[in-house]
């Protein structure tokens, strides 16, 4: 598997150092914006829930340097992710080239760095706005910075001056790079740009490609310039919309909360299964799951392209948040709590939890039956049987439903760019099967190894 592919009958491919700031910065440009909008989308949201808003509304701490410092930690937050990036890229690059245009490589980076106090400044308007608080928010976020950076990368067509100013990824600038250093070669236009490749591309091409250091133009740094701007402008946006007194939250009407009372220890005896899939749903809304549903009817229609390039992972992305919710409305519900008073209640809930997860994995991959072999059919399964222990285990270790929601995102964007991640080919099943089973047993034996108090 390959970072980047640019004309592969032409260009020897990664053959020279400044391939490597160039492949990474067109992965990271998607990873860092969404990561930041799923990890940062209750920064204030945190202090209503313990109390810290409250103190703060009754002090004489003012509200602008209350949401100056918010943005601020949100920008430092992604500069870690970003350091942590420009860091490991620079080492591996190093021990693999032996030497690096400092100027070209720090480039391809620092042109995310508008984009990210962006994102920022955009979570806080996010969690600020009434109707926009909490899960809603996030989605509606995410989905734009995904529907950005496809606008972005898009090098055949001319981007949109509007394009151009919200270039979150950079790939704008990225791209620029690459037909500059066609031009330069004598390669002429872009025809052919991968960003992950697979093995299965023929490499012919004998010519190396050598790209220069970015060059920003003046409408390159007025459109950074808008930018950051709008961010300040974001910034006071949150401030004024900040509530003045505490929220009253009013508790949601589409299902009753989970109890822990008699009757709901007599249908905790008699129905386990039941309890396990109205863990799994937890807090997700109903609209969302019609969505779900809908989808998967309409995946019965789809060809086999199209099963494997949209219906499959929009299923998958889709049923993200039930997956989450493995191992985790339990605790929020207070039932891992109670199970800690019943004799191995916590190593028979994650079972009965993993058996619910199994049975949703086993019903979106149920349209696939149709549109391929029975070995297919079975590589797949194995693949989509180890998620939910993949799920429960990082919630365990990590304490929080989001790193999954993130891995599961970023698996289907390398995927969809031409990672060769779910064993769609017939000819390659053994190593990816054998791959997920092994993820899937080292899972199991992982959060069934797990102290009970780890379920907490």
């Amino acid at each position: 598997m390959r970072p980047l592919i640019i004309e592969p009958s032409r260009y020897t491919q990664a053959d020279n150092a400044t391939w490597t700031a160039i492949s990474v910065g067109f992965i990271i440009g998607f990873i860092l914006p969404v990561l930041g909008a799923i990890f940062l989308s209750n920064s204030i949201q945190l202090d209503r829930e313990n109390g810290t808003m409250a103190l703060f509304l009754t002090s004489s701490f003012t509200r602008r340097r209350y949401i100056f410092g918010k943005f601020l930690s949100n920008c430092c937050f992604m500069l870690i992710f970003w350091g942590i990036t420009v860091a490991f890229t620079l080492i591996a690059t190093l021990m693999k080239y032996r030497t690096v245009n400092l100027g070209q490589f720090l480039m391809v980076f620092l042109i995310l760095l508008p984009g990210l106090c962006f994102v920022a400044a955009l979570t806080l308007v996010i969690e600020v706005l009434p109707g926009l608080r909490g899960r809603l928010g996030t989605v509606l976020l995410s989905a734009s910075l995904i529907f950005l950076y496809a606008a972005g990368t898009d090098y055949q067509t001319t981007p949109s001056r509007l394009v151009n100013i919200f270039n979150l990824s950079g790939s704008h600038y990225l791209i620029e790079n690459i037909k500059q250093a066609l031009t330069a070669s004598g390669g002429g236009s872009l025809h052919v740009l991968r960003v992950i490749g697979s093995t299965g591309t023929h490499y012919t091409g004998q010519q190396s490609l050598v790209f220069p250091m970015i060059r920003l133009t003046t409408t390159d740094w007025v459109n950074i310039s808008v930018l950051l701007s709008l961010s300040c402008l974001l910034v006071l946006l949150a401030t004024l919309f900040l509530e003045h007194r505490p929220l009253v939250f009013k508790p949601a009407k589409r299902r009753d909360p989970i109890k822990v009372t008699k009757p709901w220890v007599t249908s905790f005896k008699q129905s386990r299964l039941y309890l396990a899939f109205r863990l799994l749903t937890g807090d997700v809304s109903r609209y969302w799951l019609w969505l779900l549903l809908i989808t998967w009817l309409w995946s019965w229609t789809t060809t086999t392209h199209q099963m494997g390039h949209l219906a499959l992972p929009l299923l998958f992305l889709l049923a993200t948040p039930l997956f989450a919710n493995l191992g985790a409305t339990a605790v929020q519900t207070g039932v891992a709590q109670w199970l800690q008073t019943v004799p191995d209640g916590q190593r028979r809930q994650k079972w009965w939890a993993s058996i619910s997860g199994w049975l949703l994995a086993l019903g979106l991959i149920l349209p696939v039956v149709q549109q391929t072999t029975v070995m297919v059919y079975l590589a797949l399964l194995i693949w989509a049987l180890q998620l939910p222990l993949v799920a429960q285990l990082i919630r365990c270790l990590t304490k929080s439903q989001r790193p999954f929601q993130v891995i599961l995102v970023v698996f289907f964007y390398l995927y969809l760019n031409g990672a060769p991640l779910l064993p769609f080919d017939q000819a390659h099943l053994f190593l990816p099967t054998l791959l997920y089973l092994s993820i899937g047993s080292l899972a199991a034996l992982g959060l069934f190894g797990l102290k009970n108090n780890a379920f907490n």
